[in-house]
């Protein structure tokens, strides 16, 4: 009986071992089989930790270095992007999201290269804690765009005064080197702070230079004259007769008008005034394919680039679009049935300034990498020849002629007399898509500049989106145009004629305009200023001023008189003051040269008569 008390506690423990062997057993096969990732992610959780290492965004800065775009971090390691130049150019920098990738503008568009890439660093935790970077981090590259801070601080400031004194919707600007196709400015106003937190963006982070499709108006007039010029369809010098105020080709066609009656109107007086009538006549004679490929030449109804965000093709009919009816293809050749962007505008004219070559747009520089080493440059892209040089040269002085004498007088620059502009107007109707009919009162006006007319250093495109009072692009995106430029030239920064800044003293009391003043007229307005002036030749009114050679302050003013019928004797006078005297004659002119008048043809006191031509040839001083 005690043997078998014995026996019970031994059977007990081998079960109980047993037992537990049989759970070691399962567990072992439970973390190294059944749940072994499981088991293996939790234990690595608990020794290792990954993090990622931040690769600094590139830069982006303007063509002289100045930063529009940098990265900043505080204490704790929080890296966010800090625009330096608040508000300038935001449009087209753009901005970056919370996650830290560009969400518009050159952000965006760049942001594969700007972004660089991020590292890894491994941690072991044990009684210390050890780590390592398995992957080093890779800077992005910074951007160098064509962009110059300066002259976008003008423009940006000329569109925001133009919005308030005209009560428009919005102005926009380019400003285009035209032999490089560099875009120097580009901005539109209303514009956003990309560094604010709280301010909402919406319709103010358009760049409506690239992103604005709009129907151009008279600034298309020159694609028209250019067609009509290469294609050897009309000479500019022949003369469309007795033209009226309104024009209808049958009597059942809408009619199209002028604002006034011009009467004898060649192609470069039409230019001159504006003449939607003249204009649609040439379009009608160009024909259809002839217009619709040199509006396609032009780089019409496509991007002009891969690196603008948002940026529109516009619209322009297939040659059949233009057949359909006997009016569209009319109204196309003075900018009505055509859609265009602001850049695509200026770069046409771009080409027009160059002699005849369309060029890519350029916007971006260079890429540095992160010691400032240049890694890659983008050099100019010409697209193609779009026109000769002879015509190019053609058109240029009919647009010398519209700021001269024509619809855009207000362009002309008393502050820079002798940078001679060129240029056209627009102002073009919008289209309501509701009433399917032009709204005469909404318009968008234009002017498109060339600063100056040959040898061109600046192409500058302003648009006025709804103007109130004074619609027209001559009275309203014209004078905008006047002064970012005498912004440009009067800044020691930007100016190409910083050695003749001198000469030019706002506080000048002869910074005064006397030409075609009655010598009366002259007299009195020079006792009022303060400002000497001597007068040479004869005649009864001011034919043109110049700074006193002799070394004292004042103006030598020329008289003589100016009759319809005679030529005039232009010898020795500049070339704006030559094309001042002729364009009140409404005499063509054709020029050749620099400098001041030394040949003429024809010949002083000769009878003018329709159709004449006036050949001037200019030289330089000494």
């Amino acid at each position: 009986m005690n043997n078998k008390v014995q026996i019970e506690p031994l059977a007990f423990i081998k079960w109980l071992l047993m037992s537990l062997i049989a759970i070691l057993a399962w567990q072992t096969i439970n973390i190294q089989v059944v749940n072994r990732e499981v088991y293996q992610t939790q234990t690595e959780s608990m020794v290792v930790s990954t993090k990622n290492v931040h690769a600094d965004r590139g830069r982006i800065l303007d063509r002289n270095g100045n930063v529009f775009a940098d990265n900043v971090s505080d204490s704790a390691n929080n890296y966010s992007r800090l625009f330096l130049q608040g508000k300038l150019a935001s449009q087209l920098i753009g901005k970056v999201g919370h996650d830290g990738k560009g969400s518009m503008g050159l952000e965006l568009t760049f942001d594969e290269k700007l972004r660089g890439v991020s590292g890894l660093r491994v941690g072991v935790k044990d009684l210390y804690t050890r780590s390592r970077e398995v992957a080093k981090a890779e800077p992005g590259m910074s951007l160098v765009l064509t962009i110059d801070k300066n002259i976008q601080e003008i423009v940006e400031r000329e569109l925001k005064d133009g919005v308030e004194e005209f009560d428009a919707k919005s102005a926009s600007a380019v400003v285009v080197e035209p032999y490089t196709g560099e875009i120097l400015a580009m901005a539109s106003y209303p514009t956003f702070d990309p560094n604010s937190k709280t301010q909402g963006v919406g319709r103010m982070s358009k760049n409506d230079i690239v992103s604005m499709s709009y129907e151009p108006g008279s600034t298309f007039k020159v694609i028209t004259a250019a067609a009509a010029i290469e294609n050897k369809v009309v000479d500019p010098a022949r003369v469309y007769e007795n033209e009226g105020k309104c024009w209808k080709w049958n009597p059942k066609s809408e009619k199209i008008c002028d604002t006034h009656i011009y009467g004898d109107m060649d192609m470069s007086e039409a230019m001159v005034q504006s003449s939607n009538i003249v204009f649609a006549k040439i379009a009608d004679e160009v024909g259809a394919d002839r217009l619709y490929h040199m509006a396609r030449s032009f780089g019409f109804g496509m991007p002009t680039s891969e690196f603008f965000a948002g940026e529109e093709n516009g619209r322009l009919l297939k040659p059949y679009e233009l057949k359909r009816d006997d009016r569209t293809l009319k109204t196309m050749g003075f900018g009505h049935a055509v859609s265009v962007t602001p850049i695509q505008m200026a770069m046409a004219y771009a080409a027009v300034a160059n002699g005849g070559v369309l060029m890519e747009p350029m916007i971006v520089r260079e890429w540095r990498n992160a010691q400032d080493s240049v890694i890659e440059k983008r050099l100019p892209t010409p697209v193609r020849r779009v026109i000769s040089e002879s015509t190019a040269s053609t058109i240029r002085s009919m647009l010398y002629r519209v700021v001269n004498s024509g619809t855009a007088k207000k362009v002309v620059s008393k502050k820079i007399p002798d940078v001679l502009f060129g240029g056209k107007t627009g102002t073009a109707e919008k289209f309501n898509q509701e009433t399917q009919k032009y709204d005469r009162d909404h318009q968008v006006a234009s002017f498109i500049g060339l600063a100056p007319v040959e040898d061109t250093r600046y192409v500058c495109l302003v648009l006025v989106d709804d103007p109130q009072g004074k619609h027209v692009g001559g009275l309203t995106a014209g004078p905008i145009f006047r002064r970012i430029m005498e912004g440009i030239y009067y800044n020691p920064e930007t100016s190409p004629l910083s050695h003749n800044l001198a000469q030019v003293k706002s506080q000048n009391p002869c910074d005064v305009e006397f030409m075609g003043l009655t010598v009366d007229g002259a007299k009195k307005l020079a006792d009022d200023k303060g400002c000497k002036v001597t007068f040479v030749g004869e005649g009864n009114r001011v034919m043109s001023q110049n700074v006193d050679g002799t070394g004292d302050a004042g103006i030598v003013l020329s008289l003589g008189n100016v009759s319809a019928s005679r030529m005039p004797d232009l010898n020795g006078l500049s070339l704006r003051d030559a094309m001042e005297i002729m364009g009140n004659i409404r005499v063509n002119v054709e020029y050749e040269g620099k400098g001041r008048v030394v040949a003429q043809s024809p010949k002083p006191e000769e009878e003018l008569r329709k159709g004449t031509i006036c050949k001037l040839t200019l030289k330089e001083r000494g």
